[in-house]
């Protein structure tokens, strides 16, 4: 007789089996409503297209186990963990469907047992059981005795532990006790069934019949608290991370979304509910890893932003605030005329204020939009663009910019781009180079988009100049837009003031195709990903390159070849909008290791999970007054490879290189831009 047959109490086993998974449901379900109400209050967010690539990219993620997996190394061996104890679960899930729920709660056990699927599948359970607790111990091993920086000691990771170490062990104990019970009737052929028979086999067969139904109704106990539990827990991501994964951006990278400037009332994100549905479903998915953190450069710096604590954060004012919203909502209605008492009327439930109670400026504007966070979460939560929303309220509804933010916003706004203190013009570097500008010659096959910082700033002129001395040497017809260029607006759309971006991007679209440009190449990836991949948003659909592979492409095809130019070790920075945001990585190498006499090193933060130079997101303009600069400790690892040249491919790492190799005071350290060693290198073979 199973568990749920017998009678305690004058009251069947059965009763007492489906009221409790009743009540248990009804608490899941009444909780996992409230959630997706919460959800509910954020705004639209078209997620449903490619359904195939949704459906594979959720297969991947969290049946493959790709989030656990795609990190793994045998220093780092919690993904395998994490991937047995999944499996371990979904293996369970299946029995439970089929012992359980269908076996014991409607009384077909003893049928189930005698088939040949049972005795195969027991094998199965009982080595995914000893695989769970193996991977039990390790992780307890991993968080109490080695434990990396960005895993947290909390109550409830123990009481998970040790709830899942309960759950295994009476499952062993199940399976020996109904060996013992059935003499001979319950196949013992599995090892470790037979030996957890053995292990009660002196003991009185009476007392392993009560041991068996306490045991069996401690298991079901305990799973049924699971599943109450998990949707209060930081468990809760095992419910959302799969449809957060699912309904991922298949979007460009580098494109944040736009505002719709002529019909939004208020602009950016003060109040949780204003994020998108997706954006709040994110804080549900986070799995409290910590991976995000440990990347960052914020963080890793000594500064208060923390990417997971943002997510923790954002999601705990949610479930703070969320039934007063909800609330406030319901009883919502018509607007009342103007007048005495409408003030009173139109009130909203008080809450802290989410950006600067919840979420400090401080920790808002710290944030470089490296998207390395982005790159290491396992269920891919959107972080950048949360910050970026937050910015856009601080600067456009409420004016609260810091000021040498505002000073190159307002540059950007009288000037055309943020450098305020320059003397010079957008022409004065092309002096002597014989340079077509559209205005006077538009018979050009590619236009060269020159930047703000290429043009404007003494030391990034030296990487125009070089640019364009190959370009010509290998006979590409370019042309400049000389004075008429200004700036594309990358700087002031990462700073928040999406209104002066897009009045940018609108005139310099109409610019460029009023000279019939369909080809643009340029040597910042901040111009780069913002012409590419955001001013097609605006009707501006160019064919961008970078200056990496427009070199990359000459070189391949035989129109430029390299001589010597630097010797020895040379080291290459991923440039965080040219590789996390485009994806551009070989391009660059190949150039390197293209270089008579050149040795190519690598740092050992690199490609994807490159560490940022601290000058994206509008970061460039910015005072670097709390912990380390970030710009140091990158320049740092570079000098570490024993490298005695810096290569870059963006003007903002160059100059943030130039300044730590300065502020390190070593002069055997070069920082050049890749242009500036092609340069050389075909100078020296003309």
């Amino acid at each position: 007789m199973s568990p749920a047959a017998q009678t305690y109490l004058g009251i069947p086993g059965y009763i007492i089996f489906w009221v409790l998974f009743a009540v248990v449901v009804a608490l899941f379900l009444q909780r996992a409503y409230k959630l997706w109400q919460f959800v509910r209050l954020g705004g639209p967010d078209s997620r449903s297209d490619h359904p195939g690539r949704r459906l594979a990219t959720m297969i991947s993620y969290v049946f493959l186990q790709k989030c656990s997996l795609r990190r793994f190394s045998w220093r780092d061996r919690a993904g395998l963990g994490h991937f047995f104890i999944f499996w371990g679960f979904m293996f369970f899930m299946f029995s439970y469907l089929i012992y359980i729920f269908v076996g014991d709660g409607l009384g077909l056990a003893e049928a189930i047992r005698a088939t040949r699927f049972s005795t195969y599948y027991s094998l199965v359970l009982d080595t995914a059981g000893l695989l769970v607790l193996t991977a039990i111990v390790w992780a307890a091993v991993r968080r109490y005795v080695f434990r990396p920086n960005r895993l947290e000691i909390t109550a409830e990771a123990a009481i998970i532990l040790s709830l899942i170490t309960v759950l295994m062990l009476s499952h062993l104990a199940i399976e020996g006790f109904l060996v013992n019970m059935s003499a001979g009737h319950v196949v013992s052929w599995t090892p470790i069934r037979q030996a957890s028979a053995d292990l009660f086999a002196g003991v009185d067969l009476g007392v392993q019949k009560g041991l068996f139904t306490g045991v069996w109704w401690l298991h079901y106990g305990l799973v049924l608290g699971f599943l109450v539990f998990i949707p209060y827990s930081k468990h809760l991501h095992i419910m959302s991370s799969p449809f957060n994964v699912a309904f991922r951006s298949f979007k460009p990278r580098g494109a944040l979304v736009p505002i719709d400037l002529e019909r939004s009332e208020t602009f950016g994100v003060d109040k949780f509910e204003k994020f998108t549905w997706k954006q709040l479903l994110d804080g549900l998915a986070c799995t409290h890893c910590g991976r995000c953190q440990v990347a960052c450069p914020g963080w890793n710096s000594g500064k208060p932003l923390n990417p997971k604590e943002v997510t923790l954060e954002l999601k705990d004012h949610m479930l703070e605030v969320g039934d007063a919203v909800l609330a406030s909502k319901k009883a919502a209605a018509p607007a009342p005329p103007e007048g005495p008492g409408a003030a009173s009327a139109k009130q909203e439930p008080a809450v802290k204020d989410m950006v600067s109670d919840v979420i400090t400026e401080e920790v808002i504007w710290e944030c470089t939009t490296c998207r390395a966070c982005q790159e290491e979460c396992p269920v891919l939560i959107e972080h950048v663009q949360k910050f970026i929303d937050m910015r856009r309220h601080l600067v456009l509804e409420r004016a609260q910019v810091p000021e040498t933010a505002l000073n190159a916003l307002k540059s950007i706004e009288s000037r055309g781009h943020p450098w305020r203190g320059t003397t010079l013009t957008r022409t004065d570097w092309t002096k002597g180079l014989g340079i077509k500008v559209m205005s006077e010659d538009r018979n050009i096959d590619i236009l060269y988009w020159v930047g703000c910082t290429a043009a404007l700033e003494d030391r990034n002129t030296r990487v125009a100049i070089a640019l364009a001395r190959v370009m010509q040497r290998a006979g590409v017809s370019f042309g400049i837009l000389g004075g008429e260029e200004t700036c594309c607006g990358e700087t002031a759309r990462r700073l928040g003031n999406e209104y002066v971006f897009q009045m940018l991007a609108q005139k310099n679209i109409e610019l460029l195709k009023g000279y019939g440009v369909k080809k643009v190449v340029t040597a910042c990836p901040h111009c780069f990903n913002t012409l590419k991949n955001e001013y097609p948003q605006f009707g501006g659909d160019f064919e961008v390159v970078h200056h990496t592979e427009l070199l990359a492409r000459l070189l391949a095809e035989g129109k430029i070849s390299l001589g010597p130019s630097v010797t020895g070790k040379a080291v290459y920075h991923d440039s965080c909008y040219l590789g996390r945001y485009n994806e551009i990585y070989e391009q660059p190498r190949q150039l390197l290791n293209g270089m008579p006499g050149v040795e190519v090193v690598e740092m050992g933060r690199r490609r994807n999970r490159g560490f940022c130079c601290g000058g994206g997101g509008g970061r460039m303009w910015l005072e670097e007054t709390i912990g380390q600069r970030i710009n140091r400790m990158r320049t740092q690892e570079a000098l570490d490879t024993g490298a005695k040249t810096v290569a870059t491919a963006c003007p903002y790492c160059l100059q943030m290189f130039e300044e730590g190799i300065r502020a390190k005071d070593i002069e055997t350290v070069k920082a050049l831009d890749i242009a500036e060693l092609i340069e050389a290198a075909t100078a020296k073979r003309s």
